[in-house]
């Protein structure tokens, strides 16, 4: 899966246990500032510790920025003090509006072409709410050019829009959507079967018998999202297929896949945008299952 959207589904299943945690903190009596689990914590490695500001869009089209926190876990505080409910992923699909950029001889605008790239595009979004507040938290991932030995990441979050009410949790029907990624799986799989060489229709095997909760095929505890174990089974055989099912890289990728059949190639222009949107609207469905 992309990275951006593995630390959306972490920040997700982090705030969604705060009230969990204010109950270990009752029986313990440990004030202690939250953080993630270890497991998780390892996947911010290449990311300085992240930011959290409010933003305001002037008449301009320009922003105005008012930084709250500049560390997660006071990020997390902040929520469970305003006794956070919820919260889940938004994916809004946005399609290229600019035509001065836009290659008509290609299909680099499509969005499962651009999300190989940090930061490419704005479809995700992070929903926190609680008694008179709900927030939508959209993220920002900027090269540190300090970082000389390794690539790290400077990760902001920016506050695109809030309200006083709070926000009941989208109710979504994991059985529907894996229901729906079996479909295109299955579709895609016998198209990739007729590539004649590469490994693709294994690639999608594999994403098929996660949604069948087949052995070897659950998610490694290193992938799993905090407090793995709140969701339902349904939700973890889905999530372990929308990563094994996610191939939208770089070079190398489905992406780059080019059949020679031109009734093939149709078909993959027409089945690989369906996938990428199956995918994603399984994602969603697993961050809105967390159950407390």
């Amino acid at each position: 899966m992309q990275g951006e959207i593995d630390q959306l589904l972490v920040l997700s299943s982090a705030a969604n246990a705060m009230p969990l945690e204010k109950v270990v903190e009752v029986v313990t009596a440990s004030p202690a500032p939250l953080k993630l689990p270890a497991a998780q914590a390892k996947r911010l490695r290449y990311a300085e510790d992240l930011s959290f500001s409010d933003l305001w869009e002037r008449s301009d089209g320009t922003f105005k920025e008012q930084l709250r926190f500049t560390r997660l876990s006071d990020w997390l505080d902040d929520l469970r003090g305003r006794q956070v409910s919820a919260a889940w992923l938004d994916w809004q699909l946005q399609e290229q509006t600019d035509t001065a950029t836009i290659d008509t001889d290609s299909d680099t605008h499509l969005e499962h072409m651009q999300v190989a790239f940090a930061g490419a595009t704005k479809s995700w979004s992070l929903i926190t709410t609680g008694p008179g507040f709900t927030e939508q938290w959209r993220a920002n991932w900027q090269l540190d050019d300090r970082a000389s030995e390794q690539t790290v990441w400077q990760v902001h979050y920016g506050c695109v829009q809030k309200s006083d009410q709070e926000t009941p949790r989208p109710t979504i029907s994991l059985a529907q959507t894996t229901a729906r990624l079996e479909k295109i799986l299955r579709e895609i799989s016998k198209l990739a079967s007729r590539l004649g060489y590469d490994n693709w229709p294994a690639v999608f095997s594999k994403a098929l018998d996660a949604l069948e909760g087949k052995p070897g095929t659950a998610l490694p505890p290193a992938l799993r999202p905090p407090y793995y174990a709140v969701y339902p089974k349904e939700a973890h055989r889905l999530l372990a297929a929308a990563y094994s099912g996610w191939v939208f890289g770089g070079m190398g990728s489905w992406n780059d896949v080019v059949f020679s059949n031109l009734e093939d190639q149709a078909e993959y222009d027409r089945l690989t945008p369906t996938l990428y949107q199956s995918l994603c609207h399984a994602i969603v469905a697993v961050s809105c299952s967390f159950q407390k």
